[in-house]
C-alpha cells in the first residue's frame, strides 16, 4: 500500500506564508541596525545591536513556535498582533529620514554635532522590515480558520489594563538626558512621525489587550497576548539600557510601565476547562465599556481643569480656550455612559459620541504644543490628561463594539425591512451638512486662523476622525435595527452639537469674533440627524 501525504489546507498554506513574510520582515529589522541607520558622524551610544537584534526576532520566533506545535490559531493571532505595532514603528523610524535631530534614539545614533546625519542603508530595510511584518499580518488576518479549543475563561479587566498602562508608558519621555543634542519628548510632544507612530504604538498596545481579552478562543487569546508581550519588550529594553549605559541619559517610568503591561500579557492564564468559556460580552462587557467612558470623561475633565502649559516662574497661566470644549465632551460621554449603565439600547450613541473626546483634545493639544515652541514653556499636566482621555477613550469605543457584536450574536439576525424614505434623505442631507460642519470653521475673526480639517495639524485629525464617525454613523444606521439605528443617529446628532458648542465657549479668544458657517451647519445637522432619529423609530422590521 503506497501512503500518501496529509493534505495541506489552503488556509495552513497562507499561515505559512504569513510567517515567511514576518521572518523575512523581523531579519531586516535585525539587520538594519547592525549596518547603521545613519552615517559614521553619529554612532550609536552604546553597542546596541547585541540587544536589539534577539529583541527584533523574538516576536517571530514566539509565532513559528506556536505554529511547529500545531497551534495554528495562536499562531495566526500572534502575527496578527505583532503587525499591529508595525505601522507605529515605522512612522517612528521614518522620522530618522526626514528629520534624525528631531529623533532621541540613543540605540541607533548619537549625535555629536548640530549637523544632521545622512540615513544609510540600514535605516531602508529597518523600513522594509516592517513593512513586510505589516503584510504578515494581513495574510494571517485574512487566513480561514477553526478555533483550536480552549475553554479558558479571559480576565478581561487584568488584560485590558495591562494595555492602558502600556499605552501610557509609550506616550511618556524614554529617558531623562542631561544632553542637549539627544531631544528628550513624549511622544505627543515630538516631531509629527514620532508623534504619529508613538500614539499608533500606544493605541496598538491597548487594542491588543481589549481584543485579546475578548477573544472566545482561549489560544487565540493566547497567541495575541504572547505576541503583544514581545513586541512591548522589545519598545521597552533599548531605552531602559540606554538610561543605564549612556553617560548624560537617565531612566524613566515610561518603560517600565511598558514592561509591567508586557508581563501582564506573557503571565499564564488560569484556564477552567470544567466551565464554559464567559466572554466579556454582554451585560459584562456593557459594564466595562461604561466605566471606561467614565474613566475617560473624568480624564478629559481634569485636563480642562488643570493648566495645560507649564511657564517659568512669575508668569501667570493665559487663558485657555481651546481647552474649554472639553468640558461638554466630558459631560456629554459620562452621561451616555451612566446611562449604558441603566440601559444597553444606549450603546450605539455612546460609541459614535465618544469620538467627541479625541475631537476637543486634539484642539487642545494643538494650542498646547504650539505654545511650547517656546523654549520656557513646556507641557502641563492638562496636556497629560488630555491625552488620557484619548487613548480610554479609543479602548472604551473598542469595547463598545465588541459589546454590540456580543449582542448581536446572542440576539440572532433580525430581518431587516424596507428603510422608508423620509429617514433616509434625512440621514443623507445630515450627512452633506455634516462634511460642511467640520470641514468649515465655527468661528471667525480678523486676526485668528482657525483649526482646518485639511491643515494636517494635530487639531486636523481630531476634526477629521469626527467627520468619519458621523458619516460612518449616517451609513451604518438604515441598515440596523430600528432602535439601534436611531441611538447611531442620536449619537452623531449629539457629536454636532459639542462642534457647535466651541463657537459660545471660544469666542472670546478673537476680538470682533462672529460665527462662521461651520457653526450654522454644525446646528442645522445636527437638527437633521435628530430628525432622521425620530423618523428612524417608526421604521418596522418584517417580523413584527
Amino acid at each position: 500500500m503506497i501512503g500518501t501525504a496529509e493534505p495541506v489546507s489552503p488556509a495552513t498554506t497562507r499561515l505559512r506564508a504569513a510567517l515567511a513574510t514576518s521572518v523575512a520582515g523581523a531579519l531586516l529589522t535585525a539587520l538594519g541596525p547592525v549596518l547603521r541607520v545613519v552615517d559614521p558622524s553619529a554612532p550609536p551610544a552604546f553597542t546596541a545591536w547585541p540587544l536589539l537584534a534577539p529583541l527584533a526576532l523574538a516576536p517571530v520566533a514566539a509565532a513559528a513556535l506556536l505554529l511547529s506545535r500545531g497551534r495554528t490559531s495562536a499562531a495566526a493571532a500572534a502575527l496578527v498582533a505583532i503587525g499591529a505595532f508595525a505601522p507605529g514603528a515605522a512612522l517612528r523610524d521614518l522620522q530618522l529620514a526626514v528629520a534624525p535631530t528631531g529623533a532621541a534614539r540613543p540605540e541607533l545614533f548619537r549625535q555629536t554635532s548640530l549637523t544632521a546625519p545622512t540615513p544609510t542603508t540600514g535605516l531602508w530595510l529597518l523600513l522594509a522590515g516592517h513593512a513586510l511584518i505589516l503584510v504578515a499580518a494581513l495574510l494571517a488576518a485574512t487566513a480561514p480558520g477553526e478555533p483550536d479549543g480552549g475553554a479558558g475563561r479571559a480576565r478581561f479587566g487584568r488584560t485590558a489594563t495591562a494595555g492602558v498602562i502600556a499605552a501610557v508608558g509609550l506616550l511618556m519621555a524614554p529617558f531623562t538626558a542631561t544632553d542637549a543634542l539627544i531631544p528628550v519628548r513624549g511622544a505627543l510632544d515630538s516631531p509629527a512621525l514620532v508623534m504619529a507612530g508613538g500614539a499608533l504604538l500606544a493605541a496598538a498596545a491597548a487594542l491588543v489587550g481589549v481584543v485579546a481579552a475578548s477573544a472566545a478562543d482561549a489560544e487565540r487569546r493566547r497567541g495575541a497576548l504572547l505576541g503583544g508581550a514581545a513586541v512591548l519588550l522589545g519598545l521597552a529594553l533599548p531605552p531602559v539600557a540606554a538610561g543605564l549605559l549612556v553617560d548624560g541619559l537617565g531612566l524613566a517610568a515610561g518603560p517600565f510601565l511598558v514592561l509591567v503591561g508586557a508581563v501582564v500579557f506573557a503571565w499564564p492564564e488560569t484556564e477552567r476547562p470544567d466551565r464554559a468559556v464567559e466572554l466579556p460580552g454582554g451585560r459584562r462587557l456593557h459594564r466595562v465599556a461604561a466605566g471606561l467612558g467614565l474613566l475617560a470623561a473624568a480624564a478629559a475633565a481634569a485636563g480642562a481643569a488643570a493648566p495645560q502649559l507649564t511657564l517659568p516662574e512669575g508668569l501667570a497661566q493665559p487663558n485657555d480656550y481651546a481647552a474649554r470644549p472639553l468640558w461638554p465632551a466630558a459631560a456629554l460621554v459620562a452621561a451616555l455612559a451612566l446611562a449604558l449603565l441603566a440601559r444597553t439600547a444606549v450603546r450605539p450613541a455612546f460609541a459614535v459620541a465618544l469620538v467627541v473626546l479625541p475631537m476637543t483634545a486634539a484642539g487642545a493639544l494643538d494650542a498646547a504644543f504650539a505654545a511650547t515652541r517656546v523654549q520656557s514653556v513646556q507641557p502641563g499636566p492638562g496636556v497629560w490628561f488630555t491625552a488620557l482621555s484619548v487613548l480610554v477613550a479609543a479602548v472604551a469605543a473598542v469595547a463598545a463594539a465588541v459589546a454590540g457584536s456580543v449582542e448581536r450574536d446572542e440576539d440572532g439576525a433580525a430581518p431587516r425591512g424596507q428603510v422608508p424614505l423620509p429617514p433616509l434623505a434625512a440621514t443623507l442631507i445630515a450627512a452633506l451638512l455634516a462634511v460642511g460642519a467640520f470641514v468649515l470653521p465655527v468661528l471667525r475673526a480678523a486676526d485668528f486662523v482657525a483649526i482646518g480639517a485639511l491643515d494636517l495639524r494635530i487639531g486636523s485629525w481630531g476634526l477629521l476622525l469626527a467627520l468619519a464617525t458621523v458619516l460612518a454613523a449616517a451609513a451604518v444606521a438604515p441598515r440596523a435595527r430600528p432602535g439601534r439605528g436611531a441611538a447611531v443617529l442620536l449619537g452623531a446628532a449629539l457629536v454636532l452639537a459639542v462642534r457647535a458648542l466651541e463657537y459660545p465657549l471660544t469666542a472670546a479668544r478673537a476680538q470682533d469674533a462672529t460665527p462662521g458657517p461651520g457653526l450654522w451647519l454644525a446646528l442645522a445637522g445636527a437638527l437633521a440627524f435628530t430628525a432622521a432619529c425620530a423618523l428612524n423609530t417608526t421604521r418596522r422590521t418584517t417580523s413584527r
